[in-house]
């Protein structure tokens, strides 16, 4: 499936949203404008080209016109035909991206308490694709509800909710797309080790749980997470760490054992390894940058 790749940040800008009935012989007109324009139909088809490539968009599906192309109705509808829609602009250009074995499942690192910019990271969506209208209609209708009657109070909401569609959109791409083997194990796997992250790490103990020896497991996980099992253990124990030496006054030996370290000269050896500081300099620092 074809799908749109946009950077995040800055997040899409939301510009309206409406709905119309398209009478029977009637066709969309020619425009070329520089947002993006989201179209789905509920009843009836709408024929739509953009450039050189003509779309039918049935009942259930949806299309996402680009900024930048020309797009028409290359066919008068031959039924009354029902259609949503939600513009946006962004302000970087979009991608074209194919969602086939594309790695969903892609972790990134969280950004430490020190890093002063956010990190980039993007956002897709279907290009032309049947969605869920049980989903996707209640948020639209709720969105012209609010830009009818549009306060100060509400309009956060009325953009909030234009992310929740959007959010659908890439999800729906998901949902088709049946896991793979190994992304099933690894999400499976990465499960299990957040549910046992006090417990000493045994690859014995992973080959017994998931019936697969520790090298397809580790294989699995690195496809997908770009990480060995003993890096993710020790990943979420380090952020889980930082969270506690932010957030609480337990003692280093105490939040060690917490977070599955029993020896605790080893864990501010990896500790430092990982964050660049020990814990103790790690919690004075958070705790003065909130003062």
């Amino acid at each position: 499936m074809k799908m749109i790749e946009l950077q995040i940040p800055p997040l899409p800008q939301f510009v309206t949203v409406g709905h119309s009935w398209w009478k029977k012989g009637r066709a969309h007109f020619k425009r070329n404008w520089n947002i993006y324009d989201l179209i789905i139909v509920t009843q009836g088809t709408l024929y739509i080209t953009e450039d050189d490539q003509p779309y039918e968009i049935l009942p259930g599906c949806m299309l996402l016109l680009e900024p930048g192309r020309i797009h028409w109705g290359h066919q008068p509808c031959e039924e009354e035909t029902e259609t949503y829609f939600m513009h946006f602009s962004h302000s970087l250009p979009g991608k074209e991206r194919d969602s086939d074995g594309f790695q969903w499942m892609e972790e990134f690192l969280a950004l430490s308490d020190y890093d002063p910019n956010p990190r980039s990271h993007n956002m897709y969506l279907p290009k032309f694709s049947a969605v869920k209208l049980s989903a996707l209609i209640p948020l639209l209708e709720q969105m012209m509800s609010i830009q009818n009657r549009i306060f100060k109070q509400n309009a956060l909401e009325l953009h909030s909710l234009a992310a929740q569609v959007l959010l659908e959109l890439q999800n729906g791409m998901q949902s088709k797309r049946p896991l793979s083997r190994s992304m099933k194990l690894c999400t499976e796997l990465a499960g299990y080790l957040e549910a046992h992250m006090q417990e000493p790490f045994h690859s014995e103990k992973l080959e017994a749980r998931f019936h697969y020896n520790f090298d397809y497991l580790t294989r699995c996980m690195k496809k997908h997470l770009s990480l060995t099992p003993l890096q993710y253990l020790q990943h979420i124990r380090i952020e889980r760490a930082k969270m506690l030496l932010a957030e609480t006054m337990a003692s280093v030996e105490e939040i060690a054992l917490d977070v599955g370290f029993h020896r605790s000269t080893y864990f501010i050896r990896m500790f430092r390894q990982k964050v660049g500081l020990t814990p103790g300099k790690y919690r004075a620092a958070v705790q003065h940058k909130h003062l």
